[in-house]
């Protein structure tokens, strides 16, 4: 369920910029950073469980117009903070050099891609982990974890399941950063289309998307985002504005 106490400790938790974001995943004490579009509030409307999943997350990201928005309407005023472009520029800088790297989720070839674009940024990745999500357990994957002392993981699941197999594993004891980044794996790839700069300059991003994959995104934008936008996005935008 949305309510106003979890619009308050995301604007809380919410990074204001790339720098932000950089320099918390750097900052060595444990953490987990999830990034929030419009999608995951639509999730969080339909389950308190997932709810509760942002808002035990140390940091958020405002993914999405929407979301900046939302987090305007409670005094902060956040840059769009998204997974695709953390990434590029964990692959283009050298900030992240040395770090000790684990991949949940993507599928073996696009992890694959992914594992090799890391070593040559200069992160090592210590193990990847695809397969059956059914047979994910936080505690053995914080154990191996652990083993290898991995400093980052980073979560290439896609909402619901993605943040709360985050969190259940920084929860069993993992001591590092766990970042969701969602789908951003399959776009920095190459597997993924990422919008054109022109799209997401009109912020239309959602729209590109559904004309790219009508049929399997046509539920979450229309059915599920929707509603959400309309009882909770457009009201706190046009409070923000008469204000």
């Amino acid at each position: 369920m949305i309510t106003d106490d979890l619009i308050d400790r995301m604007a809380r938790k919410c990074l204001l910029s790339d720098e932000d974001l950089d320099a918390v995943v750097l900052d060595e004490r444990p953490k987990r950073i999830q990034t929030v579009n419009l999608h995951h509030l639509a999730l969080a409307a339909r389950s308190d469980d997932f709810a509760r999943t942002i808002e035990r997350a140390d940091y958020i990201t405002a993914d999405g117009w929407p979301i900046v928005s939302l987090m305007r309407s409670r005094g902060i005023d956040p840059a769009r903070v998204t997974g695709s472009e953390f990434l590029e520029r964990m692959l283009s800088g050298r900030q992240f050099h040395g770090k000790k790297a684990a991949i949940l989720g993507a599928d073996r070839h696009t992890g694959y891609d992914f594992r090799g674009q890391l070593h040559d940024s200069g992160l090592q990745v210590m193990f990847r982990e695809h397969g059956n999500r059914s047979d994910w357990k936080a505690r053995k994957l914080a154990k191996k974890l652990r083993k290898y002392d991995v400093d980052l993981l980073i979560v290439a699941v896609t909402p619901p399941f993605g943040d709360m197999i985050g969190e259940a594993v920084r929860k069993a004891g993992f001591r590092g950063v766990v970042v969701n980044v969602g789908g951003a794996v399959n776009m920095v790839t190459g597997n993924a289309t990422m919008a054109p700069g022109w799209v997401r300059a009109l912020k239309i991003e959602w729209f590109y998307r559904l004309a790219q994959e009508p049929r399997r995104l046509y539920r979450r934008y229309i059915i599920e985002c929707l509603p959400v936008f309309l009882k909770v996005i457009l009201p706190s935008y046009w409070s923000r504005g008469r204000a």
